[in-house]
């Protein structure tokens, strides 16, 4: 019998990671995680990687493994693996939670019917109300500046990666590199000169990104398509963040 699949899905700074965290406390399944970005093991910072304190213990999967070098798995291959992965832990679990906001993935697997054998519960997050999502999007980034159990801040691994010219093009198609990049440039800075900011600048590149993620969030709102109505059975329903 097919396990059943728990989707946490919705725009991105909405809870969605914390709330999968929970759920598998409470339950013991794995997590898998749907976002392609975060397959790029190099940048845990930058793409949102929970730290092992985030995770307490719980389980969490990635797709895959891949290097940034080659760029963010296109949507097809993730959803290939997905599948794989989906199996692996049906051999051991009854439960399994999906969750994540890549809009191409999740659309992708919207339009298989290889999902539809499966039951399902499905709770989705919302944009909500803006100016409370940009509070939380600032709050967000600037921890994201700091060092965090063991980790690099975002800025430093952009410094870091920023030094090999083949990782400039991958670097900037990812949220928030992107903006740093950009306000780097329009500033006539190096990038390593983002690591010596003034306080009043900094907080200027943390609004230029927490802005950014509230665009993002408004598109993925627009792109995700509707779930059958086979996912939404056993579905919790909508949650405003």
């Amino acid at each position: 019998m097919n396990p059943i699949l728990h989707l946490i899905w919705g725009p991105t700074s909405t809870g969605k990671t914390a709330a999968a965290v929970a759920a598998a406390e409470r339950t013991g399944a794995p997590v898998i995680s749907l976002d392609r970005v975060q397959c790029c093991a190099e940048i845990p910072t930058g793409s949102g990687r929970p730290t092992p304190a985030e995770l307490r213990g719980t389980q969490r999967i990635y797709v895959c493994s891949r290097k940034l070098i080659n760029g963010v798995i296109p949507a097809h291959e993730a959803h290939k693996l997905l599948k794989l992965r989906v199996a692996e832990c049906a051999l051991r679990h009854r439960l399994i939670i999906l969750e994540g906001g890549s809009v191409s993935l999740l659309n992708t697997m919207i339009a298989d019917e290889y999902w539809d054998c499966f039951q399902w519960r499905s709770d989705r997050f919302e944009l909500g109300d803006p100016t409370e999502f940009l509070s939380r999007a600032r709050a967000r980034v600037r921890e994201m500046f700091e060092r965090r159990g063991g980790r690099a801040s975002l800025l430093e691994e952009l410094v870091e990666l920023w030094r090999d010219p083949r990782l400039h093009q991958a670097l900037a198609d990812i949220d928030g590199y992107r903006v740093a990049i950009r306000f780097a440039a329009e500033r006539a800075l190096p990038v390593a000169g983002l690591l010596s900011l003034d306080a009043e600048t900094r907080e200027e590149l943390v609004e230029g990104i927490a802005q950014e993620y509230l665009d993002h969030a408004r598109w993925q709102t627009r792109e995700f398509l509707e779930l059958p109505l086979s996912w939404k059975v056993t579905g919790f329903g909508s949650r405003h963040k």
